[in-house]
């Protein structure tokens, strides 16, 4: 065949089928054309090689991808050593001790036994590494020029029956120490010191305020005593005198922030007494709250304050240093006369808030946070409610002109408890003659409740600490 092939249309077919059998014999251009006019499409040579057809409706091949390269695993370091406490001791206190006429007369009419005052709570002054206390009086048995209507004088057994209670150390540092004149103040020093009971607040100038360094299960404790001001003049040292001067220690705001300052520097932890405020009023001023935050920040981890015979907020102040102070602004009176004409139910509450104290309770502990990290620092801080017991009102002195009231500090807690238990011995109707005992019992239990309520209102609920009945020994004391 030679020249140009023409194909007219429809004629392709059998066209192409001559030329592919010429193409057997025919060189390699006329196989390509062959194929081409047959609809056939040779591979290239670099094209991949065609897969067989898919049957109708199956699914796509899926190749499977390639995973990525992952790092090496890296186990955890092991965990630090927890943190450790190497050392703890706690810390109770307690308001102001008033020896009012009625008072000693109470222990007077129990044998001199001053002790039956605090019996009800004795172990859990107890129960502390050290009880604190804000002894408002001198003792002053020689000296003395006599006591009177807001001028107190107290007996050695007084101090004495403190100490088997559990106090280890007072504050002398209060308005009254000079009550029986300078030499009433240097008799009191003197007769601490020989009833073996430390005291802060009081010592040779310039350090009368303290501190009053104390060991307590490996902690060492420094205690410092303030007062605003006192009632009496003596805290001036005569011109001619043998030895130091001794001085009881008033409140100069700078000199105390020295001081904790100081005694800082010299222990694991600071606890400063310090007497101020108005009588009688629910809050601090500006002034107090200002000076308590300045005394924590250069160092106190406690401050307890007292005088104002009523109850104050317990503050949880964290310092600058990030670790948290306790300031007790007032802790009312622990023992007194004060307000015993207060009739529950009748007599406005107000009334009754001398008469009720708390006993704070604030645990310290040294921890060890690793890497020669340690630290001095509250571990707890709680209280239990009290309430001083006085029947001044029940007494019928026409009648029994001899009878002496009968006063006594009790934990609100217990007794709650036990009048309940008392009154949950009534039968059931009760009989017409044992009604009088028992409506005296659900007023004094209301009267419990609505103490103890108040005093949770002003120093938190969430720091109230509920404590178990007294052991037997002491059960039996209270009574």
């Amino acid at each position: 065949m030679h020249g140009r092939i023409f194909t007219p249309k429809g004629q392709n077919r059998r066209y192409s089928a001559t030329l592919c059998r010429a193409a057997r014999r025919a060189p390699a251009v006329w196989l390509a054309l062959c194929l081409s006019l047959a609809g056939v499409v040779p591979a290239r040579a670099d094209s991949p090689q065609a897969s067989p057809a898919e049957p109708t409706g199956a699914a796509p091949r899926v190749e499977p991808a390639a995973l990525p390269a992952l790092p090496p695993v890296r186990p955890l370091p092991p965990a630090a050593p927890g943190v450790r406490t190497t050392a703890e001791a706690t810390i109770g206190a307690v308001g102001d001790v008033l020896m009012h006429a009625a008072v000693k007369e109470t222990a007077a009419a129990h044998g001199g036994d001053y002790g039956f005052l605090w019996a009800p709570v004795a172990d859990l002054l107890r129960s502390n590494d050290l009880t604190f206390a804000n002894l408002e009086t001198p003792v002053a048995p020689r000296t003395g020029t006599g006591a009177r209507s807001f001028v107190f004088n107290a007996p050695p057994a007084a101090v004495r029956a403190l100490g088997a209670a559990g106090v280890k150390l007072v504050s002398v540092a209060n308005n009254h120490i000079f009550d029986q004149g300078r030499d009433g103040f240097l008799e009191t020093v003197a007769e601490l010191d020989r009833l073996g009971m430390p005291f802060v607040g009081a010592g040779p100038a310039p350090h009368e305020a303290g501190p009053r360094l104390v060991e307590l299960n490996g902690l060492r404790v420094a205690f410092l005593g303030f007062a605003q001001f006192f009632n009496q003049s003596g805290n001036d040292c005569p011109a001619r005198r043998e030895g130091p001067c001794v001085k009881a220690s008033l409140l100069d705001p700078e000199r105390a922030v020295a001081a904790v300052r100081e005694a800082a520097a010299r222990s694991d932890a600071v606890v400063v007494s310090i007497h101020w405020g108005v009588e009688y009023t629910g809050q601090p001023r500006e002034a107090e709250v200002a000076l308590a935050h300045r005394l924590a920040d250069a160092g106190a981890l406690v401050v307890l304050g007292h005088h104002p015979h009523v109850l104050q907020p317990l503050e949880l102040y964290r310092r600058e240093d990030g670790r948290v102070a306790a300031i007790a602004y007032s802790l009312g009176n622990f023992v007194s006369n004060q307000s015993r004409n207060f009739v529950p139910g009748v007599t406005p509450d107000a009334v009754a808030a001398p008469r009720e104290g708390a006993l704070l309770r604030v645990r310290l502990a040294r921890r060890d946070y690793g890497r020669g990290v340690e630290l001095v620092e509250l571990a707890g801080v709680d209280y239990v409610p009290l309430w001083t017991e006085n029947d001044t009102v029940e007494l019928d002195r026409k009648r029994h002109p001899e009878a002496r009231p009968t006063i006594r500090v009790v934990a609100l807690d217990r007794a709650l408890a036990e009048v309940r238990a008392e009154l949950a011995r009534f039968p059931e109707p009760l009989p017409a003659p044992e009604r009088p005992a028992w409506v005296k019992l659900r007023r004094r239990e209301a009267a419990y409740a609505a103490r103890r309520a108040e005093i949770l209102a002003t120093l938190g609920e969430e720091l109230a600490r509920e404590v178990a009945p007294p052991p037997p020994e002491s059960a039996a004391a209270t009574r």
